[in-house]
């Protein structure tokens, strides 16, 4: 169950990775992936800057469980996921359901699943000890 929950673990830190470099070095692609798009530059800076951020601070939560062995940093990832799941409960009640909702919504929830997983695995420890 212990290898179940790295590779879970490892599969949401690359994801997280592989969204906030796109978000660096494309935003406007990374952007409209999401449904989002930056109306000016400033615009397209602040997706570059906040929701890279949102993406890397996940995937250095990851990164710390898996190699240093801090499987606590996992609770605090699952935790932004679970606020991001929130948020659009709260735009589906505040504006209706927009369609494609379902997606977003389910890759948060099985990646809140998998963090919370490899959080709860006892004995975790990385190369470092």
């Amino acid at each position: 169950m212990i290898w179940i929950a790295r590779v879970g673990v490892a599969l949401a830190g690359l994801f997280s990775l592989a969204m906030g470099l796109l978000f660096w070095a494309d935003p406007a692609r990374a952007g409209s992936a999401l449904g989002l798009a930056g109306i000016d530059a400033l615009g397209e800076n602040s997706l570059r800057a906040d929701l890279a951020a949102f993406f890397l601070v996940n995937f250095t939560a990851c990164a710390l469980a898996l190699f240093r062995g801090q499987a606590h940093w996992l609770y605090g990832s699952a935790l932004v996921f679970g606020l991001a799941v929130f948020g659009r409960f709260i735009g589906i009640i505040v504006d209706g359901p927009p369609p494609g909702i379902a997606q977003p919504v389910i890759i948060e929830l099985v990646l809140i699943g998998l963090l919370l997983l490899g959080a709860r695995q006892p004995g975790q420890r990385g190369p470092s000890g």
